[in-house]
């Protein structure tokens, strides 16, 4: 899944996302467009997609 694409499905933008990601510890995309799948897990848990 792409960094654009998820910004989609959480309805936020690109701008808020690269902001929430940073907050992530565990997280390091860097300059990466594309996520792992285990990324996107976290991702869903820092917005409460996930429990």
């Amino acid at each position: 899944m792409t960094k654009q694409e998820l910004s989609i499905f959480l309805g936020v933008s690109r701008q808020t996302l690269r902001r929430k990601l940073k907050e992530i510890e565990e997280l390091d995309t860097g300059r990466r467009q594309l996520l792992y799948p285990w990324e996107v897990r976290l991702i869903y848990r820092a917005f409460g997609v996930l429990e």
